[in-house]
């Protein structure tokens, strides 16, 4: 009888203990899909938030840089809108020297382009859209996955070419978190670029080539002109100063010349940094003037005669050039009675930029026998 009632209580306990084990189960499960549900719930808003989020953001950026140059503006437009001079001075190339880039046929028009492939190896072209000589450029830089518009500014100042280099473009969707960092991100490769930019207009600027021409003789000629003291460092600014005042009366009293203007340098002291010259204008006959301006005549002789390309602070190397080459020629002698001359063939009224101005130099020698070829 008592091992019955045993088995009873036992298998009671049992069957109380599993249903309270399962009734514990479907507590937990339900504690479970209750979670699961909250967090689903969650995950939903967190979506509807971020996707919010992220329609909010703009997906356009705009990132501008400007910097100043001194150059000619017409060399810093032919800098960018030729896009074979892109080769010299683009930010990318800086950044991967082993960069190549190919050009359609022509590279200085509108729809000509260029193509390279960036350091990420994404094949990128640059293209010009619209020119607009001397003050606008307008570009496009395209890709598979983005383009880019370049917009270049160039705005004439008293002290140089001011240069804005604006980019503009649109993100993919999930990147326009970076939009409002675009201005870190790009400025610095924008800025670099301009520095570049500065650099490689700089370089050309510095372009020059003298050649000795040959001995040659000069007929005098009738001349107005001006004479200044003055220090060397101050000969250029002194020159383009009177030969102004020249132009100036010459054109008040209807005086024509076809001949281009020059100087007459009349004492050179390179120990104490000074100078007297004589800023002339060649006439087809002698004038008398009741202005403040003379009238000479040139003595007319004998010249070795000096090419020189390029600015004129460089231009001692050419009449250093010329004054070495007299000094190991046996047969040419200087004459020092006579004033050496600068011709100015073309100058800054011709053409801005110093590399295309071109200086004929006569250092007057002693009469020698007449020579087709200078010896070498």
């Amino acid at each position: 009888m008592i091992l019955v009632l045993n088995i009873i209580y036992f298998s009671w306990y049992y069957i109380k203990a599993k249903h309270k084990i399962l009734s514990l189960r479907v507590q937990n499960r339900r504690l479970m899909l209750k979670k699961i549900k909250y967090f689903l719930l969650l995950l939903i808003v967190f979506s509807v938030v971020f996707v919010g989020y992220f329609i909010s953001l703009d997906s356009n950026f705009k990132v501008e840089r400007s910097r100043l140059i001194k150059a000619p503006q017409n060399l810093v437009f032919q800098q960018v809108a030729d896009l074979h001079n892109w080769s010299k001075w683009a930010p990318w190339k800086e950044k991967d020297s082993t960069m190549q880039f190919d050009f359609s046929e022509k590279t200085n028009a509108e729809g000509d382009y260029l193509r390279f492939t960036d350091t990420n190896g994404l094949r990128q072209q640059l293209t010009n859209i619209s020119l607009r000589p001397d003050t606008l450029i307008v570009q496009t830089l395209s890709s598979e996955k983005q383009n880019q518009n370049f917009k270049w500014q160039l705005t004439q100042q008293e002290d140089g070419v001011l240069v804005k280099w604006t980019i503009q473009g649109e993100v993919p969707f999930l990147q326009r978190i970076y939009t409002k960092h675009m201005d870190d991100l790009m400025g610095p490769t924008i800025t670099r670029g301009l520095e570049r930019l500065e650099q490689s207009v700089r370089k050309d600027l510095e372009k020059r080539s003298v050649k000795i021409d040959k001995v040659t003789s000069l007929s005098s000629t009738y001349y107005l002109y001006k004479s200044v003291s003055c220090r060397t460092n101050e000969v250029e600014k002194v020159k383009d100063k009177l030969l102004a005042q020249i132009l100036s009366i010459a054109s008040e009293n209807h005086i024509q010349t076809n001949r281009n203007p020059f100087t007459l340098y009349i004492k050179w002291d390179t120990e104490n940094q000074s100078a007297i010259i004589s800023v002339c204008l060649p006439t087809k006959e002698k004038m008398l003037l009741n202005a403040d301006v003379l009238t000479g005549e040139t003595p007319g002789g004998a010249y070795l005669k000096v090419l020189y390309q390029g600015d004129y602070k460089f231009i001692n190397e050419a009449w250093n050039q010329a004054r070495n080459y007299i000094q190991k020629d046996t047969n040419l002698v200087e004459d020092l009675t006579r004033q050496p001359i600068e011709v100015y063939i073309v100058d800054k009224s011709k053409n801005l930029n110093p590399a295309n101005w071109l200086t004929e130099i006569y250092v007057p020698i002693l009469e020698v026998a007449p020579q087709n070829n200078l010896p070498q």
